[in-house]
């Protein structure tokens, strides 16, 4: 183990019938890494197994000194944005912000002016009353990047969150990520299976091949 790594992933395995997804690796505090590789090579699924959405055939995930792997995904302190950034839509763009500060207790005035602080982070001042739907793509993007940050995560975990934009924007907002990870310095690891994607987000890129075919026993 890397006595420096602030996560670490101990040959996590997902099995099924006739294939299987392996993984090791370390990522360091403040790093950026890219999981690379075609559809179907299990990158969603080895991001799923750290966040505690699917669990793990064997291995460990142990995050700022925790061993993760058998724990809940509320418990795991990661915070994780989706391709459809899975805002809700019944509620305003302060309270998408806000939405995992009162779920851990703060009450709502609070965390409305947390939101605003993040919306001012974001370029977003005067969206607070927002709709989620009358926002365009990426004012989505930044939203959904707000509401997992503001609640302070250890890693944040991104499964393809590009991938259904269209290219000036995929474009642009893949430079925004960038940089706003580096100005915030939050360890991240981007599913992608968009090599120039992967080189502009990540420090570093673990190329994921097809899933090992395995003998059904």
């Amino acid at each position: 183990m890397n006595g420096n790594a602030w996560l670490e992933v101990r040959d996590l395995e997902k099995r099924w019938a006739t294939a299987a997804v392996a993984i090791s690796f370390d990522l360091a505090r403040g790093e950026a890494l890219a999981l690379l590789g075609p559809s179907g090579c299990g990158k969603s699924t080895t991001l799923r197994m750290i966040a505690g959405l699917e669990t793990p055939d064997a291995g460990s995930v142990v995050l700022a000194g925790r061993d993760l792997t058998r724990l809940p995904p509320a418990k795991r302190r990661i915070g994780m944005v989706f391709q459809d950034h899975a805002l809700f839509p019944h509620l305003s763009v302060e309270d998408n912000i806000g939405y995992g500060l009162k779920a851990a207790g703060m009450g709502t005035r609070e965390s409305r002016m947390a939101a605003g602080e993040w919306l001012e982070r974001f370029s977003l001042s005067g969206f607070a009353k927002r709709r989620i739907e009358g926002l365009s793509g990426g004012e989505k993007q930044r939203v959904a990047l707000a509401r997992t940050l503001a609640v302070n995560p250890d890693l944040v975990l991104f499964d393809e969150p590009l991938s259904a934009l269209d290219v000036e924007l995929r474009g642009r907002l893949r430079d925004e990520l960038r940089s706003r990870q580096r100005e915030l310095g939050y360890s991240a690891i981007y599913v992608t299976h968009d090599p120039t994607e992967a080189e502009v987000l990540a420090d570093r890129i673990i190329r994921m091949p097809p899933l090992a075919v395995r003998m059904a026993t």
